[in-house]
């Protein structure tokens, strides 16, 4: 159905008048005539009845005249957002994160864009690092906050934040009143460590550490969640070597300690896959745009 033979019938049913309508949609009379005869046709009944000079509507027209408001209101409603959605006003992202981008990057980035765009919908997902690549390469996710390395022949990447990795330990424990601990230090001793399967790449890394120095990594327990890993030292379970914003929510009965040396650093970034274009780049833009605010 034509929304112009709507929007004409519309006026019609306003003016109940042929004349006055034609005159109003800058449309010859007979024209107007044709239109609303090949649309009751479509409808399959009339919607208007001439009585004298004058029309008025069927009873089927005044049920069909409010269809035909709603449907015209629906359509201008679409077309605006269809155009605010084309200039990254509106719409809806699908966010990938790992936990350090909620602590590092979020609070200076989130609340900012919310205010700019307010009528974007945001939606976060917290996985691991091979979890949000694969969002990103089936285009599950807009935007993916992870530590690097990133393949940068798929995604356009920008580091965000360096974040240094520390020895985990109950308070009681013998190196707790380190300074700063070694890798060596930790040889045979129980480890709470993230699963593997949450960054692979970065499992590997700190074995390669460990294999460096010739110190044994005994892994006690691999948790998925870092909350779960700092109450697993709490409880004395073993020590860890984790993220050191992880002391903004540990508690009280563990200390972090620097590690050194050798030292761990790992770079959190934002990707998005090539060529995104729309929310994507808004957001992606945005949150380079502030790097000087969230950078260490």
């Amino acid at each position: 159905m034509d929304l112009r033979h709507l929007r004409n019938f519309v006026v019609l049913a306003e003016e109940l008048n042929f004349t006055r309508a034609s005159a109003r949609l800058h449309m010859a009379q007979p024209a107007l005539s044709v239109q609303i005869r090949r649309l009751e046709k479509e409808v399959g009944t009339e919607l208007l009845c001439r009585e004298g000079r004058g029309t008025k509507l069927t009873d089927a027209g005044r049920v069909f005249l409010d269809h035909a408001r709603q449907t015209l209101a629906t359509a201008r409603l679409g077309i605006v957002s269809a155009q605010q959605a084309a200039q990254g006003e509106t719409g809806h992202l699908s966010i990938g994160y790992s936990t350090a981008a909620e602590f590092r990057i979020f609070p200076s980035i989130v609340p900012a864009f919310k205010k700019r765009w307010p009528n974007i919908h945001l939606s976060f997902h917290q996985l691991g690092a091979l979890q949000q690549i694969d969002g990103l390469r089936r285009e599950g996710l807009d935007i993916g906050f992870t530590w690097l390395p990133i393949p940068t022949d798929e995604f356009d990447v920008v580091a965000l934040a360096n974040e240094a990795f520390a020895v985990v330990v109950p308070s009681n424990h013998r190196l707790a009143a380190e300074e700063t601990v070694s890798i060596k230090s930790l040889s045979r001793e129980p480890l709470v460590l993230f699963a593997r399967d949450l960054n692979p790449m970065l499992y590997q890394e700190l074995e390669h550490l460990f294999m460096r120095v010739g110190a044994e990594m005994n892994v006690a327990y691999e948790l998925d969640s870092l909350v779960s890993l700092l109450n697993f030292v709490a409880m004395e379970a073993g020590c860890s070597v984790a993220p050191d914003y992880l002391r903004l929510i540990a508690p009280p009965s563990i200390v972090f300690k620097p590690l050194s040396p050798p030292d761990l650093v790992k770079t959190l970034a934002i990707a998005r896959k090539k060529k995104r274009s729309g929310l994507a780049n808004s957001f992606y833009q945005f949150t380079v745009d502030r790097c000087p605010a969230v950078l260490p």
